[in-house]
């Protein structure tokens, strides 16, 4: 009974591997054979499910990348994401097409008659941390109040950033086109310098916000997120500019509520 019970599941798992390569291969024929005949053509009725599945899939990307298709418009972003699609390494590999996407925006630096859009795979990788930011665990804010005296411990202090802060540096200038797709009747040409930009990337109360920074408080932003304490972040930026104000970015944390804990050597707020 049991031999036949692991025979019947490896059967399945083979007809729904079948299944998957008919779906993304057009050109296999051989699954078609397995589709009980009826007055409807069987790869007729296969191509429905095809036709289901990849405008499913290419809506999902299309959710998570809104700005890609904003920019190049539906029928080249969809015939981007036929092309993603096709490869078996990018197909989603969970049940929720919310933990899929994350190799889009480096796949489309691959296309080549997209290449000239330099820009875009950043533009896509925004997007990507925005989706993330927004799905990150529930946390709950560090009270501002509490903050000068936890501040003043004598000890090594590490700020931790609350989990749906992400960080990201381009060499483009993604703000004049972030400005560009968010007010289309204001801002109709862009000047795409190579000017690097430098964005923090938060949701509060269920809303998603990026805020365009200094390359110095991202810098310290990035030593605290890597974990190094919050004297050893600022000695570490003002190396290389002593006229960085840490008070600034210490105001623009708190204001953006940025700070999930206060961690030391004896205690963790």
């Amino acid at each position: 009974m049991k031999q036949k019970s692991q025979l019947i599941i490896s059967t399945m798992k083979q007809m729904q591997n079948d299944f998957v390569k008919a779906i993304f291969n057009p050109n296999d024929v051989e699954f078609v054979k397995n589709i009980r005949e009826s007055s409807i053509n069987s790869a007729f009725r296969l191509n429905i499910y095809r036709n289901n599945i990849l405008q499913n899939l290419y809506r999902a990307l299309e959710i998570t990348f809104p700005a890609v298709w904003k920019l190049v418009g539906k029928e080249c972003a969809d015939n981007l994401a036929a092309l993603f699609c096709r490869e078996e390494k990018n197909l989603p590999i969970t049940n929720c097409l919310d933990d899929w996407g994350a190799s889009f925006p480096h796949f489309l630096q691959s296309v080549e008659p997209i290449k000239h859009l330099i820009y875009l795979p950043d533009i896509a990788e925004l997007e990507w941390l925005k989706h993330m930011s927004y799905r990150a665990a529930k946390f709950r804010l560090l009270n501002p109040l509490k903050w000068p005296k936890k501040l003043e411990l004598p000890e090594e202090i590490y700020l931790i950033f609350n989990p749906s802060v992400y960080l990201f540096s381009s060499p483009y200038s993604l703000k004049e086109i972030v400005d560009l797709i968010e007010r289309p009747d204001e801002k109709q040409i862009i000047n795409l310098r190579p000017v690097e930009c430098y964005v923090v990337i938060s949701r509060q109360y269920h809303c998603v916000s990026i805020h365009w920074i200094s390359q110095d408080m991202f810098r310290f932003f990035m030593f605290l997120q890597n974990r190094l304490s919050l004297t050893h972040a600022y000695e570490a930026v003002y190396k290389t500019n002593s006229d960085f104000d840490l008070h600034a970015a210490l105001q623009f944390i708190r204001e953006n509520h940025l700070l999930w804990k206060i961690k030391c050597a004896s205690k963790t707020y």
